[in-house]
This record gives C-alpha cells, structure tokens and sequence, in this order.
C-alpha cells in the first residue's frame, strides 16, 4: 500500500542539514555573494523551543551584525511575515535577555533578513516577496510597521545559480525530488529507502545519510495528520459539551421535580 510522506519531514531534513555552521555557512556565502570561511563567526540563534500556534522557527543565525531568519515551506503562505514578526520579537527579546532595556543607552541589534525557500508543488515564479503592511486592514502610505520576506521557490528549474553555490541546498533538492517521485510509484518504505541507497550511491549528501540514515528514514516515513489531530481535539471538546449540557439537563430536571414536589405539597396544605 502506499503511503504519504510525513508533511513536516522536509522541514525538519531542512533544520538537520543546516544546524550544522559548515553548511549553513555555505549557504550564507550562497545568498550573499561571498567567500568567508570561518564558520566559527556564525552564531545559531534557532529558537528550539518556541512554539505560536504549532509553528517553529526553522534556521536563525547571526553574522557580521545581521539576523538572518531561513524558512522551508511546501505551501504557500501569505501569513509568513506576520510569523516571521513572532520569530524575529522572541530572537530580539533572547539576544537581549541579559541587557537593560529599560536604560538610556541604546541597545544595538543586528540587522534583520527574512528569507522562505519554498519547494511546494504549487507554482510559484523563482523569486518574490511577502509584506507584512499587505495584511493592514487600513492601508498607510508609509507603514508604521513593516516586515519583508524574501520568497525563493527551490524546486529543482529554479534558483539553478543558488544550487550551483551551494552543493548542501542542491543536494537537499535531489533528496526530496526523490522521495515526491518515488512515493508516488511504490510503498512509502521503499521509496525511501531507494532514495536513501540512490543519494548515497551519487554523492548526494553521502557523508549526511552514512551518520543520519536511521533518523532521516524514521523523519520520512513517520506521518502525523496535523489536521485529524486538529478534529480529534474538537471533537473531544464536542464530547465534553455534550456532557456538561446533560449534567446542566439533569440539574436542572432534579431542580423541577423538587419544586413540583414543593408545589403538591404546598396546594395540600392549603386545602
């Protein structure tokens, strides 16, 4: 039988490949136009642990003064600056923690990039932007708040500049080429696994597979049905209304009886 690939493996293959300073530091160079080679100077600020909603901030780094926030998205959202404004207030607020904010002196703070790589199946053109002023209900001719994320499709036909800069990205992109076609054709299990054997026999993220190949097979075949998650709670909150409406129900008949009780009593008395 077929099956679906994990909706969320991409982005957390995404945040396994470029947690590490190396190949985050070639994908910098990549965006960026440059050549420095001291991974050391790049800070991971990733925010691990913070959730809005279920979401979970993917890649965040620090270098050279700047903030750089990276996104993986397999569907378009038009809601990623409203999120990247959540993402970039609680890196602010860690990078700060030890600071007065309070004080005179002005806190310095580096300078803040937002980027999506975006490799859904939806079309998408190569490169776009997302504007947090866009959601304003009312519009303003300069924005008092604005947030702009860069949108860059991934899928393999576009950003063939960026893949030629940066091997990891290139080599992610083939991965999950693989998996979407493959799971497509055979059981979920297999298609994994070939993708797994094919990657590692063409130097596709080789050195990553040998060390991570159990994690990556579990990430890839484990589904979580985020939305029937979603209808399983609502529904259990339906249940708990039902039943405090029959407990509110059965009061309120006991409530009626006593004082239909209290009634005949009262009408006997009065014969």
């Amino acid at each position: 039988m077929k099956g679906n690939v994990a909706k969320d493996y991409k982005d957390r293959l995404f945040r396994m490949i470029f947690n590490d300073r190396e190949k985050l530091l070639e994908l910098y160079n990549a965006m960026n136009d440059t050549d420095y080679t001291d991974a050391s100077e790049l800070q991971i600020v990733t925010l691990e642990n913070a959730i809005y909603m279920s979401m979970k901030n993917d890649v965040a780094y620090v270098l050279h003064d700047e903030l750089f926030l990276y996104e993986q998205q397999s569907t378009k959202n038009a809601n990623m600056p409203l999120r990247c404004l959540f993402y970039v207030s609680d890196s602010y607020s860690a990078l700060v923690r030890d600071k007065n904010i309070y004080g005179t002196k002005l806190l310095r703070l580096p300078s803040p990039t937002f980027v999506v790589f975006y490799n859904g199946k939806q079309k998408m053109e190569e490169e776009g932007e997302l504007r947090l002023s866009d959601a304003f209900i009312k519009k303003q001719g300069i924005p008092n708040l604005e947030l702009i994320v860069k949108v860059k499709n991934i899928n393999m036909g576009n950003s063939q500049e960026l893949f030629e800069k940066c091997r990891p990205m290139r080599d992610y992109m083939i991965f999950v080429g693989k998996v979407r076609k493959y799971s497509k054709e055979k059981p979920l299990e297999e298609a994994v696994e070939q993708t797994i054997r094919e990657c590692m026999e063409e130097g596709v993220m080789a050195d990553f597979l040998e060390k991570n190949r159990a994690e990556v097979m579990k990430m890839c075949i484990y589904e979580y049905d985020e939305e029937k998650q979603r209808e399983f709670d609502r529904e259990e909150g339906r249940e708990e209304e039902r039943q405090n409406t029959l407990r509110e129900k059965a009061r309120a008949d006991e409530a009626f009886r006593k004082i239909a009780i209290l009634e005949k009593q009262l009408a006997e008395l009065m014969k």
